[in-house]
């Protein structure tokens, strides 16, 4: 024992040489799996003196350990020996023991574990009085009971009900039944002795020691869920627990016991009779609600006794007369609802909305089934949707974005809006009506006062704003009309709401979080504008003033700005009579301030980086390139503007390419980055093209000098990761608006950005090449014939490295599926004869050698699938016969000695299973190739097969004639069933 004690503490103790405290962990293992540790454990758990602490809770854990998962290897004298140890242990600690703190709680809660485990092995039939037994170790001479015995007592009857009745654990089916069991006996008399016990207990402590008669009522609460209710339910203990919700002391635990009771699962009448016996709503009214805490527990039993009456009126069983019942009793209890809800601790109003939730899916069945709301449901609905309201406003407390509130705090209110949002948007869906009705008044209030100069708390701007906001989320899209019967002078109330939130001006209010949410709602509303433009120029003008794109406070800035791009995105048809206007406004906007990343620690605490004010600013260069091409401005305006708004790009970008790079100079890289960045998101602003088309306007010449100066910088930088970022993004912008003028750039654009980049970039790249190549085939085949080289060799050269980890590996599995995507984009441009080209051909069989390697593993079935698809195109395109003099020097080689033998070795490896979904649509690839070679080579493919490749893999000539008729009189489908038949014959 005294060897087991040591090697705990040395195991324990931080400061102990490693290699001892690892021979001391070791020698604890050993303990515990030993076969008769838990003997000299549990003896060193009893000795005299006490053993340290850390080795008495080593001892309880072996215990546990053989308890819970070696108890069949205990024969029944080691099982009486561990019973009778554990009442010593008991009589020992809690009632001779006369310390009031003698014993470390996590041993106290670790014995009680133990003995849990043991009472689920054996009770009733090894140790029927176990009950009787602890409640008369409990019990003193006097028939009181020792506080210590009897905390203990309590206990472990919370952690017995954990084991066998809590029903939110997970069980195997095992111990269900044996939980089962065990509940029926207690229920055939011990429970009747506990309940009886429990009370006994509350009563005697509940003055002298309020926290044992706390954990009485914890009992209570805990098992009316599986016992007889009428143990709880009676005049005796009903009377007591409501005379406790006046206790200071027990009131919160008298509470939860209440709902507990309320929620025992009953028949829907039983329930229902239970509820009108018990009263609670008239107990509610008179209790004394000036303790938050307390408020909040009264909270949770208006909750659970709201669900439970909700379920009861949702039966289908329910006789009419009981159905009116239970929802006077909702009715009732309504008032408690909404002075919850309404209260100012979010817990508290958070406490009952699982019965709100359920109360809207009464009403939602009421207007299903057509039943009219009697005018007292109507009410209930408007007082609701006044107090969701009002909960959404800020608190007196909280001042909006201010670094000094907690970000958490911040996020449980958005969570809180965002729940309230949910209820309304279920009143509006059940009394539309009323919903638009109440939003309108409550937002045109606040505005008219406003109006007429009262004032106002930027809480309830801000909140009537918002909910304005929410308005557009709550109703069908249907529903949002801006006029009645499509008359511009005839609006409807959401029409008169943006119309009186433009004029009204309130976008001057001085809060930030007003002009901030104006604009939100300017977005979410803009088609008001196409009906009524009369409005756009004061919309636009908050827009670009110090109220909007301009304010002096940086987040509001920066968010105007993408709200602005949204703005003029969805309304550019009708923008153009104030295109001057604004652009003109803006020109202070449009230089770049390049800064220092700044890093912020994630959840997990590695950095992450923090959005910049740039990220932001590329919305406001995007919504300028949609300005200046707009169809009101004439393309000489056209082009004066675009060179005006580049001038800044185009000059940072000169200025620092001329001031030099030094090294680990991070800001000059960030500035030339920025710049390119802007110039791609105005060209993004612009038009995109059609298909193959050229630009042929006088304002693409300025984005021409822009793109010579991009590849200048790209050319000189290209080692950096940021300078080739930034290239490709405007690159990508560019091409879509200048379209085949620009084709000339791609080639020192591509070999600019290939010499320097990482796998990421290929796999992006190469789709993007792809797309540009199907965009303007035929004319951009000589670029594409100069650039197929370069491209395949880069991608060679990380395809042929080792990977190094399973990140790695996952990156080169991408690239694979981008490069095979890249050669198959190139035959769906009809540009398939760059690849046999004078410059490439003599690579073809190097591209064709890859794509078969991928072809051989059956282990990536998606990526074997595109391999055998381009080949597939191959052999469509470049597979001839002689007399159509169409081959390709070296193919028909290549797909004789190496494509063809893989399209029969491949489906008949064991690692292929033809069943398989994935397997099947490589074996559809595959048919395919077979009976397009023949479809291209007819008899020629037919002597090879007879008289070569079939005898060359031993295929009996009967089965080989029979292949060679199914393929010339099958279609595809009947012939991929026959190679099927095919396959599975030969391999069995």
């Amino acid at each position: 024992m005294d060897q087991i004690e040591q090697a705990v503490v040395y195991a324990l103790d931080p400061s102990v040489d490693p290699n001892l405290k690892a021979q001391a962990n070791t020698y604890c293992e050993q303990v515990k799996q030993s076969p008769d540790g838990w003997q000299i454990c549990l003896q060193l758990f009893m000795k005299e003196p006490k053993a340290v602490a850390q080795a008495r809770f080593f001892a309880l854990q072996v215990l546990e350990n053989t308890l819970q998962n070696r108890y069949d290897t205990l024969d029944a004298s080691a099982v009486e020996y561990i019973e009778r140890t554990m009442m010593e242990y008991l009589r020992r600690e809690f009632v001779e023991n006369t310390e009031t703190d003698s014993e470390e709680n996590y041993i106290r809660n670790k014995a009680a574990q133990s003995l849990t485990l043991l009472f689920a092995h054996v009770y009733p039939s090894g140790w029927p009085t176990f009950f009787k037994d602890l409640m008369a170790l409990a019990r003193t001479s006097t028939g009181s009971s020792h506080a210590k015995a009897a905390d203990f007592f309590l206990r472990l009857c919370i952690s017995i009900d954990e084991e066998i009745g809590r029903m939110d654990i997970p069980r195997h089916r095992d111990e269900l039944t044996r939980n089962t069991s065990i509940k029926d006996a207690m229920r055939m008399g011990d429970i009747q002795l506990l309940a009886a016990y429990w009370f006994e207990l509350l009563q005697e402590f509940r003055g002298q020691s309020p926290s044992i008669a706390q954990l009485a009522l914890k009992n209570i609460g805990c098992y009316v869920a599986w016992m007889d209710i009428s143990l709880v339910v009676n005049d005796q203990v009903m009377n007591a627990l409501y005379e406790l919700l006046s206790d200071a002391n027990l009131r919160i635990p008298s509470c939860e016991c209440l709902a507990e009771v309320v929620s025992k699962g009953m028949l829907p009448l039983d329930k229902l009779n239970m509820i009108q016996m018990l009263n609670i709503t008239d107990t509610l009214g008179r209790l004394d609600l000036s303790d938050p805490e307390f408020v909040e527990s009264v909270a949770r039993l208006t909750n659970a006794l709201g669900i439970e009456l909700c379920k009861i009126y949702n039966d289908s069983s329910l006789p009419d007369d009981a159905k009116n019942s239970t929802w006077l009793l909702i009715e009732q209890l309504s008032p408690f609802l909404l002075k919850f809800l309404a209260n100012e601790y979010d817990d508290t109003t958070t406490a009952v909305f699982a019965f709100v939730n359920d109360l809207m899916v009464i009403f939602k069945k009421q207007k299903k089934t057509m039943r009219p709301f009697s005018p007292s449901q109507l009410e209930l609905l408007g007082s609701l949707l006044g107090v969701f309201i009002a909960k959404m406003k800020y608190d007196e407390d909280t001042e909006w974005g201010s670094e000094e509130d907690e970000p958490d705090e911040e996020a449980l209110f958005a969570e809180l809006r965002k729940n309230l949002r949910i209820f309304m948007e279920h009143i509006a869906a059940i009394d539309t009506n009323l919903y638009i009705q109440y939003i309108h008044t409550s937002v045109m209030d606040i505005i008219n006062k406003f109006k007429a100069g009262s004032e106002l708390d930027w809480r309830d701007v801000e909140l009537c704003l918002y909910v304005f906001y929410t308005y557009g989320e709550a109703l069908p899209k249907a529903a949002l009309q801006y006029s009645v019967d499509k008359d511009p002078n005839h609006l409807s109330p959401l029409g008169e709401m943006v119309r009186e939130m433009v004029t009204s001006n309130i976008s001057t209010f001085a809060h930030p979080s007003v002009p901030l949410q104006y604009f939100e709602n300017l977005v979410r509303y803009y088609q008001f504008f196409e009906l009524r433009p009369d409005f756009l120029p004061q919309a636009l003008e908050a827009f670009v003033d110090t109220r909007g794109i301009h304010h002096s406070l940086k987040p509001i800035r920066s968010r105007c700005w993408y709200l602005f791009y949204r703005f003029v995105k969805t309304l550019k048809p009708i923008l153009g009579p104030f295109v001057q206007t604004v652009l003109s406004s803006m020109g202070d906007l449009l230089t770049v301030e390049a800064e220092l990343p700044v890093m912020a620690s994630s959840a997990d605490g590695m950095p992450l980086p923090v959005a910049s004010t740039f990220d932001s600013q590329l919305y406001l260069f995007e919504a300028v390139g949609m300005l200046i091409s707009s169809e009101h401005l004439d393309v000489a305006k056209q082009t004066e503007y675009l060179q005006i708004a580049l001038q800044p790009m185009v000059d940072g970008i000169q200025t620092t390419m001329a001031q030099g790079y030094t090294n680990d100079d991070e800001l000059f890289m960030i500035k030339l980055h920025h710049n390119i960045m802007a110039i791609g998101s105005v060209a993004k602003g612009f038009p995109t093209l059609g298909k193959g088309a050229s630009c042929n306007q006088p304002w693409a010449s300025v984005f021409i000098q822009a793109t010579e100066i991009i590849l200048n910088v790209l050319q000189t930088y290209n080692q950096f990761e940021l300078i080739r970022d930034a290239a490709r993004f405007s690159f990508a912008r560019l091409i879509t608006c200048l379209g085949a003028d620009i084709l000339a750039y791609l080639p020192p654009l591509i070999n600019g950005l290939l010499t320097e980049c990482q796998i990421t970039e290929l796999v992006d790249f190469l789709p993007f090449i792809g797309l540009i190549a199907h965009k303007y085939k035929p004319m951009i085949q000589n670029v594409m014939d100069e650039l197929l080289l370069p491209l395949v060799k880069r991608v060679f050269d990380f395809l042929n490295a080792t990977a190094s980890g399973t990140d790695e590996a996952i990156l080169l599995m991408d690239l694979r599926r981008a490069y095979l995507t890249f050669l198959m984009s190139i035959f769906h441009a009809d540009l398939e004869q760059v690849l046999a080209s004078d410059r490439n051909i003599g690579h073809l069989v190097t591209i064709l050698q890859t794509v078969l390697h991928f072809s051989k593993d059956n282990s990536d079935p998606s990526t074997q699938k595109m391999s055998f698809g381009v080949f597939l195109k191959f052999v469509s395109c470049f597979a001839g016969s002689v007399q159509q003099g169409t081959r390709v020097p070296g193919f028909d080689q290549f797909v004789y000695n190496e494509l063809l033998p893989i399209t029969f070795s491949i489906p008949m490896s064991n690692s292929f299973n033809v069943a398989d979904g994935q397997s099947m649509l490589v074996f559809g690839e595959i048919t395919g190739i077979q009976k397009t070679l023949y479809d291209k080579q007819g008899n020629e493919y037919l002597e090879y097969m007879m008289n070569v490749f079939f005898p060359s893999i031993q295929c009996p000539r009967e089965t080989a004639e029979r292949y060679c008729q199914a393929i010339q009189q099958c279609d595809l489908k009947q012939f991929k069933k026959y190679y099927q038949s095919f396959i599975t014959e030969a391999k069995s």
